[in-house]
This record gives C-alpha cells, sequence and structure tokens, in this order.
C-alpha cells in the first residue's frame, strides 16, 4: 500500500493481479487497474512525480500516471526467478527490486514518451554526412539516428548554464557549442569528449547567440549579447591560452544585444541582427562593416540564401526582407618597404 500525499489517493496491492485506487473518504475503490499477469507484490508512489510504480512476482514493473491511471511504461527485471519487493529512493532517483540480488534502476527527471525532451528545445541539427539527428536542451544534447529514430547517446551536463546555440565542423566531426553564460566548447563527436574551451564572452551579458564554421579555413565565428564578433581558431595548440588563439574580432559592433548571425563562407560575409533594429553585413578577413539594413522592429532572423549573393532577414512583427548583399572586395596587403 502507498499514499500520494500530492493527489490524496491510496494506491494498494496484493496477490491477486489488479491494483486499486482508493479515495480514503470512501469506501469502495475508484479505480481498478489491470495489466499484470502475477501476483502484485509491491506498489510505490513518488512524491515528486505524477506517477506510482507497481511490481509483480515475475519481475514485471509498470509506471503508471497518477493523473489519468494510464500505464506509462513497463519493463521487466530480468535473470531472477521472483521477486519479493521494490523500494523508489526519490533522492537519487533509484529504483530497487529485491530478489535474490538487488537490481537497480535509474530514472530520470517526468518525460512525456511523445515528445523529445522533456525542457524547450533550443536548437536541433541534422547531420547528412553522419545521418544523425542532434537536439539540445539545457545542458544536456541527445543523439539521435535518423534512420531508425531512436536515440543513441547524449553529451550530459556541456554547460553549468543552458545551451543557446551549436554547430558543425567542416566534416562533422566535432560539435562547437554555446551556452547562456557566454562559454563556447567543442565536442569530438566519435568520443563524446570535449577536446576543447575557447575564450568566452561576456559572462553577464555575453549569451551565445550565433556560431558559425570557417570551412577549410578552420576558424570559428561567435557573436553574443554582449555585442561583439570573434573568430577563433579551430585548432589545439597546447602553449596557447584560449585568448590566443582569438584570430580577430570586433566589439561594439551593435548598440543593443545580437540575437541572430550567418555566416557566407561563398561569399566572406558575416551578418548580425540585433535589438536596434539593424541588420550588419561584416567582412569576415577584416571584421569591419560593409553594409547596413533597418527595420521598424527587432531583427530575430539572418540568413545567407546561398550560393547566391541574397540575404533573408525577418525581425519580430513577422515582415521578411531579401536583400542584395555584396561581396567584399579582395584584400591587397601593403608592400613593405625595407
Amino acid at each position: 500500500m502507498a499514499y500520494s500525499e500530492k493527489h490524496k489517493v491510496i494506491v494498494s496491492c496484493g496477490f491477486d493481479l489488479d491494483v486499486f485506487v482508493w479515495n480514503p473518504y470512501l469506501p469502495c475503490p475508484i479505480m481498478t487497474l489491470d495489466g499484470h499477469e502475477n501476483s502484485l507484490i509491491g506498489v510505490n508512489c513518488l512524491p515528486n512525480l505524477d506517477c506510482f510504480i507497481t511490481a509483480d512476482s515475475k519481475g514485471m514493473v509498470k509506471v503508471w500516471s497518477i493523473l489519468d491511471y494510464s500505464c506509462i511504461q513497463t519493463f521487466y527485471v530480468n535473470n531472477v526467478s521472483e521477486v519479493k519487493c521494490i523500494r523508489a529512493v526519490p533522492k537519487h532517483r533509484r529504483l530497487i527490486c529485491g530478489a535474490r540480488n538487488f537490481t537497480v534502476f535509474q530514472y530520470t527527471r517526468p518525460f512525456v514518451p511523445d515528445f523529445t525532451d522533456d525542457k524547450t528545445i533550443c536548437c536541433a541539427k541534422f547531420s547528412e554526412k553522419r545521418l544523425e539527428i542532434f537536439v539540445a536542451g539545457e545542458k544536456n544534447v541527445k543523439i539521435w539516428d535518423a534512420r531508425t529514430g531512436k536515440p543513441i547517446r547524449v553529451i550530459k551536463n556541456v554547460f553549468t548554464t543552458d545551451i543557446t546555440h551549436m554547430v558543425f565542423d567542416e566534416h562533422h566531426r566535432k560539435l562547437i557549442l554555446g551556452s547562456h553564460q557566454g562559454e563556447l566548447k567543442i565536442y569530438d563527436l566519435q568520443s563524446g569528449i570535449m577536446t576543447q574551451e575557447l575564450e568566452e564572452h561576456n559572462a553577464a551579458d555575453g549569451e551565445i547567440s550565433f556560431i558559425g564554421y570557417g570551412g577549410e579555413d578552420h576558424t570559428i565565428i561567435s557573436c553574443g549579447w554582449d555585442c561583439t564578433i570573434k573568430v577563433h581558431m579551430d585548432e589545439v595548440v597546447h602553449h596557447k591560452t584560449p585568448s590566443q588563439m582569438v584570430k580577430r574580432g570586433k566589439p561594439d559592433c551593435h548598440k543593443k544585444d545580437i540575437i541572430c548571425g550567418a555566416y557566407a563562407h561563398n561569399l566572406g560575409l558575416i551578418a548580425t541582427g540585433s535589438q536596434d533594429c539593424k541588420v550588419k553585413v561584416w567582412d569576415y578577413e577584416r571584421v569591419i562593416l560593409l553594409d547596413e539594413f533597418v527595420h521598424k522592429h527587432e531583427v530575430q532572423i539572418v540568413h545567407f540564401i546561398k550560393p547566391f549573393p541574397l540575404m533573408l532577414s525577418s525581425d519580430s512583427d513577422g515582415t521578411v526582407y531579401i536583400w542584395v548583399v555584396r561581396p567584399p572586395p579582395p584584400f591587397k596587403p601593403h608592400a613593405s618597404h625595407k
């Protein structure tokens, strides 16, 4: 027998196969749940979740919704002849099943089976080279097989704050991620290990709003709410600090936060959109301003329409513009004088 303090119901089970749900103030059960095929040996209500767990003697474990009394999940305790008891430990998110040996299951936060993630998904990327879908939510990245739709692996606790943006390198062997506090990290997709940390943007107001990859230049372009553009080198040099790996950059690019960006490697252009209602186009090689376009409202999206010299931008009012952009003039270094 178990009692849900939150929902004020009692759940009971016995040697028969049904689970009974009771209102403490009524003499008869308000709901009878079937689905088990052997005698029930235990029930646990989880105080912080809207569900309860039942188990039978042959190792079938069921998780039930306490909101509509539907079965959320069924799994089995393997390699046991008879399960004697179960006990949930909410503090450590563990379910312990007792037989001749203890079997321990770990559970995560509440989930809805029809959804990819419980929390807001900030961004998702499809890798046509790996045939995988990468979904970033909160501090984790979940990787799904695009052919089967099944989850493959999870990169956990990437940052201490939420992930805000991510991008692949040229060959889709690395994943570059940015955070709410302006941090930038590179992960190897084969091993799932972090290989490099880049110079961060301002932690107080430098949320990463855009990351781009510089193709065969092996550079990483980052923009943040601190109105700064940085171009980092994508290579591991042990004797250099993250600040020394910044090839070039420019602060104070806008009067207000940069909230979106884009990069066109074929044009050599970087575009930034801001809360100041402006879209600015920058030369990638020198990070100098080439052009400026004005919206009436806060700019939400900028995107180059490759391979054409066209750029799309949209604002918070829903207005969409398509602009003709000019590639930067060729860079001519000054002749040196002896």
